[in-house]
């Protein structure tokens, strides 16, 4: 409030303290949005001549430790693998798809997981793995 001349009131806002509040609520967004995208935590295997694909069309097969088998980051029963994917690679001529296992998981599992896919059309399965850092 500023009393002038005139000796009338005048009321101004002052916008400093919105200001706070909005920075404050800015930097909660941006510390709370990486947290929200929930993943199932998966130790890749290391490899150091692999490839980045920029195919986002393909469907990922993720195996969890526990034995959880994941399509596109949606968990689903292991008995139903099959058949699901005979029902999606049905009415499609690329028939790719990219399984992403834990490395701790024994090689007979990630083979049978591997069979089951190629029982439901599957043509070409495209392992992913993590790039090691060389020059460490």
């Amino acid at each position: 409030m500023r009393l002038g001349d005139s000796e009338e009131l005048r009321a101004e806002i002052n916008i400093t303290p919105l200001v706070d509040v909005v920075l404050v609520l800015l930097v909660i967004f941006m510390v709370v949005t990486p947290l929200l995208k929930q993943e199932v935590p998966i130790e890749l295997p290391l490899a150091e001549n692999s490839h980045e694909t920029k195919d986002l069309s393909q469907l990922t097969l993720t195996l969890v430790t526990d034995g959880g088998v994941l399509l596109n980051g949606q968990p689903m029963l292991r008995d139903a693998l099959t058949t699901r994917l005979r029902t999606i690679y049905a009415d499609r001529s690329d028939k790719t798809l990219f399984l992403e296992a834990d490395r701790n998981l024994p090689y007979g599992q990630v083979v049978e997981v591997m069979d089951d896919c190629r029982a439901a059309g599957v043509v070409t399965i495209g392992v992913i793995t993590k790039r090691e850092r060389s020059g460490l």
